[in-house]
């Protein structure tokens, strides 16, 4: 039995008073001040903001203009300058990348971090596919060009888009531009004969006048015409009886309808071949320039 008198019960008497350490921080727990938000530093997260935009509205630009626009390389084999345009619009939202990162509010930087993300991936994605289209997707397929220098040009009687038979080549005291098209559904087609018909007076003061054929059906071309309004003879060669001599015709597997292969010719006034351009790729055309100094 304990004594009660014994003095070593009162040299540690049981107590249920937690250290002061723990007593400190549950006070700071149910303190109302505890988290202090960061500064949202509105700078930072604006040119963040910018950044971003400005990258992908590049990116936009360079897609939307390539197909009309000779300075994003239209006229070129390989485009260079639409290739730099999406390269810095990558780096412009890299550049938002970093700084949203850097922003103190974690809401601003998770918010802006996501936006740069998807930037990102949607241009790297919408970019790549884009150079692989410009590479490999506007391939012609192989063929051979029955048709050089000094050789006469064919003769030909196709309807125009009007239905009125064309004879040709002319034999008068102009030479003549010949232009084989893939069809009024090509866009780099349509952007050289919108260009064309812009500078047909000054082809006309130099000597040249421009016959477009390709093998859509006259309904077709009479669409095309009025679409790009042009007066340009755009002639149908349905039938092939020019082209596939020329050796200017694409097949199709699908059950598509064929397409002519583009070419370009510059006739003398005898109908001989002074100057030929054909391309590995069918977006790949002569800039009139290019074709003005050829006629020279």
């Amino acid at each position: 039995m304990t004594d009660p008198e014994d003095p070593s019960i009162h040299e540690n008497p049981p107590s249920n008073e937690l250290p002061d350490e723990i007593i400190a921080a549950q006070e700071q727990l149910e303190s109302e001040e505890f988290w202090i938000a960061p500064p949202f530093q509105p700078l930072r997260a604006f040119l963040a903001l910018m950044f971003i935009a400005g990258g992908f509205a590049l990116y936009e630009y360079v897609l939307l203009s390539f197909w009309s626009s000779p300075a994003m390389g239209i006229h070129d084999r390989i485009p260079y300058p639409a290739y730099s345009g999406i390269a810095i619009a990558m780096l412009l939202c890299l550049l938002g990348v970093r700084l949203a990162l850097g922003v103190w509010s974690p809401h601003a930087k998770l918010g802006l971090g996501l936006l740069a993300l998807f930037a990102c991936v949607a241009i790297g994605v919408g970019g790549g596919r884009f150079i692989s289209y410009t590479l490999r997707g506007t391939l012609n397929p192989p063929f051979t060009l029955n048709l050089k220098v000094g050789d006469r040009f064919p003769n030909y009687a196709l309807p125009d888009q009007t239905g009125a038979i064309q004879t040709g080549p002319a034999a008068d005291s102009t030479g003549t531009l010949v232009v084989i098209y893939r069809g009024d559904f090509d866009p780099f087609a349509r952007y050289e004969l919108s260009e064309l018909t812009a500078h047909e007076p000054d082809l006309a003061r130099a000597g040249l006048n421009v016959v477009a054929i390709s093998a859509d059906p006259v309904e077709r071309s009479k669409i095309l015409a009025g679409f790009i309004r042009t007066d340009i003879p755009l002639l149908s060669d349905e039938k092939e009886t020019l082209l596939r001599p020329l050796g200017l015709v694409q097949h199709h597997r699908n059950g598509e309808p064929d397409n002519a292969i583009p070419a370009f010719f510059i006739l003398n006034r005898e109908g001989v071949v002074r100057w030929i351009f054909t391309s590995l790729y069918y977006r790949e055309m002569p800039s009139f320039e290019t074709i003005m100094s050829a006629a020279k």
